[in-house]
């Protein structure tokens, strides 16, 4: 698990050309701290920081050359069938590593071979002779990948902070910007900087030196468009059940030390269930936050099941005394304003963990591949919940917090179009209040031409023909999970130099799992309904029966308290020519303190974006 980088110049091959991006690389080298290297071909630079994973040697360094040294990458990933694809294609090899096999499938066969690389990557490949440069990424975008072209160069690197350090100046992008503002988040290929793209999933981007372009984008795998394949399964929950081992067997391959986020829920529950049939001595870990809330700690929950499958449990607590320093280290690090609190829980664990590991198993994917969220039950019961909610909250007094959520899910489900059913579920926003209103008048005008439901829009479009059950449960997979949740752990844990692995992504289990009906996943308002019935048994009944949590984060109190003083005054020291109406945004803060609105997500995300752009104010032209 790495930092990759790259840099083609169409104008020159000087030395020098390459100075400052190789600079701007080294924001980078907590995701690669173990070893870091260069290789200049010609036009083209690719750069390599090393977290030592597979094959601890020297010899599994990059940037990594093929046998006839004709290919050379610079990646970030594991590959955990590379053992089969070694078996399968008579590979020679001089390492143990998955990078060699990688590389030389990809050497004897280019994209026919991608799809049968079962893991997470994000990787860059030189192809001396032919002169071209590939872009790969992963099928669901677990490993980032960043690109910025222009009539000069055409750079990518693991994290985007590299190439904004690289750039002289750059442009907000306002299709970003709207995204953002709406959730929390840029939810398409756009990022907040004009002209830096994020890599699509699934995709292999071919780039011509000789000619100086990118020549194509193709995706070698996509989502299935039918609604199930006609394929009669005679027992789905076995079949769920033996691939979930297998995906959690394969990925338990490492040569570091090795462990089990362990939250309590069913998903990471049945990791470590599977895990500790396959691996000696499985180290898990639990934290309890001194600002959990309602009552949600699931340390008791954890703690039964570590006792069941005998794993030496670690219990963590960690303090929010210094979530000021916190939060200005996660904008930083999350490279584009990024305002989902969990990321700050998620952090502290894997600060935590990665005292003695190096590697940790979590339950990414489980909820958006097993209908994990309660909003799968609402639209499977769509004209039940619209009548209800319709008919209920004119009733109920305004300020009644399930009045406010009648009052939204009406809205929500009476929208004639289907994608903005989505587009709106998916958003803490209103459909009848704007959140661009903190933006100054004469910038939001810019911004009206930019719709941040396109994504929603186009993806309902191609789906249309699935029923609203399956076609959010796909939404969630190409756009939420991609956008938001992964990337969301891949910045936190890669800053503490710590790679996460996802066994509910595994190809085998999500091929399965996209093949069935919406039915086998939500059925008569249970959740999970497949992976429950495919647990039975193994994992406690009182975690399968048991309610969903998530990391309760108080972010509206510290809004109103430890953090009131913070926010006033990044808002109040907000310059003219700042985008974000100050003004507009201290009276809203003052509000929410004393309770006369709810403006929690508002100002978290006016805040979030608000200390990025004093980061990047130098650099800015709006």
């Amino acid at each position: 698990m790495c930092g990759i980088a790259g840099l083609v110049s169409k104008k020159n091959i000087e030395e020098s050309e390459f100075a400052s991006f190789r600079e701007a690389s080294k924001l980078m080298n907590h995701r690669g701290p173990d070893f870091n290297d260069s290789l200049l071909f010609r036009n083209c630079l690719l750069i390599h920081y090393r977290l030592s994973i597979m094959d601890l040697d020297p010899r599994s360094n990059q940037p990594f050359a093929s046998n006839n040294s004709d290919y050379i990458c610079s990646y970030n990933g594991e590959i955990y069938n590379y053992k089969e694809l070694k078996s399968k294609y008579s590979i020679p090899t001089r390492t143990t590593s998955d990078t060699e096999v990688m590389l030389e499938t990809f050497a004897k066969h280019s994209y026919s071979v991608v799809p049968e690389w079962n893991g997470i990557f994000a990787l860059g490949i030189l192809h001396k002779s032919g002169e071209k440069l590939y872009l790969i990424r992963d099928r669901f975008g677990i490993k980032p990948l960043y690109y910025f072209e222009n009539e000069d160069y055409f750079a990518f690197a693991s994290e985007a902070k590299v190439l904004y350090k690289w750039l002289e100046s750059f442009e907000i992008d306002r299709q970003g910007l709207a995204e953002y503002l709406w959730y929390g988040n840029t939810i398409s290929e756009h990022t907040f900087v004009k002209g830096v793209k994020k890599l699509e999933p699934a995709t292999v981007l071919t780039f011509d030196l000789k000619k100086g372009d990118v020549i194509s984008q193709k995706k070698y795998w996509t989502l299935p468009t039918t609604n199930g394949y006609s394929k009669h399964y005679e027992d789905p929950a076995k079949d769920v059940r033996n691939l979930l081992e297998s995906a959690v067997k394969r990925q338990l391959m490492s040569d570091v030390p090795l462990g089990v986020l362990l939250s309590g829920g069913i998903d990471s529950s049945a990791i470590v269930a599977f895990a500790s049939r396959h691996y000696n001595n499985l180290d898990t870990y639990s934290i309890e936050y001194d600002f959990n809330i309602g009552g949600k700690s699931e340390l008791e929950n954890a703690a039964l099941v570590a006792n069941k499958f005998g794993t030496n449990h670690h219990e963590l607590k960690a303090s929010s005394e210094d979530i000021a320093d916190i939060f200005s280290d996660l904008v930083f690090q999350y490279d584009e304003p990024f305002s989902d609190t969990a990321n700050i829980p998620l952090y502290l664990l894997a600060k935590e963990c990665s005292r003695d590991k190096k590697v940790i198993l979590q339950g990414d994917g489980g909820d958006e591949f097993f209908g994990g969220y309660r909003r799968y039950n609402v639209l499977d019961w769509l004209h039940f919940w619209k009548l209800i909610s319709t008919i209920s909250h004119p009733f109920i007094p305004s300020n009644n917090k399930w009045a406010l959520r009648m009052k939204r899910i009406s809205h929500i489900l009476n929208q004639k179009d289907d994608a903005m059913k989505m587009a709106f579920y998916l958003t803490e926003e209103v459909p009848y209040e704007s959140p661009v209103e903190i933006i100054k008048k004469d910038f939001r005008k810019e911004m009206n031409a930019h719709d941040p439901f396109q994504i929603y829009k186009e993806f309902n479009s191609a789906h249309e023909h699935l029923d609203i059950v399956q076609r959010m449960l796909y939404a969630d997979v190409k756009i939420k999970l991609n956008h938001s949740y992964l990337e969301k752990v891949d910045k936190a844990t890669m800053l503490c130099s710590l790679e996460a692995r996802v066994p509910y992504l595994d190809n085998d289990l999500t091929q399965f799992m996209l093949s069935l009906p919406s039915s086998q996943k939500v059925r008569n308002g249970n959740k999970k309904y497949l992976l429950r019935k495919a647990l039975r048994g193994i994992v406690p009944d009182r975690i399968l029966d048991g309610k969903k949590r998530g990391f309760g984060v108080p972010y509206k109190q510290w809004l109103k308290e430890g953090l009131f003083d913070f926010a006033y005054s990044t808002f109040n020291d907000t310059k003219e020519e700042h985008i974000l109406d100050k003004n507009l945004l201290k009276k809203l803060l003052l509000k929410h303190k004393s309770d006369e609105g709810n403006y929690g997500p508002l100002l978290w995300k006016a805040l979030v974006l608000s200390h990025w752009l004093s980061i990047y104010r130098n650099k800015i032209r709006l």
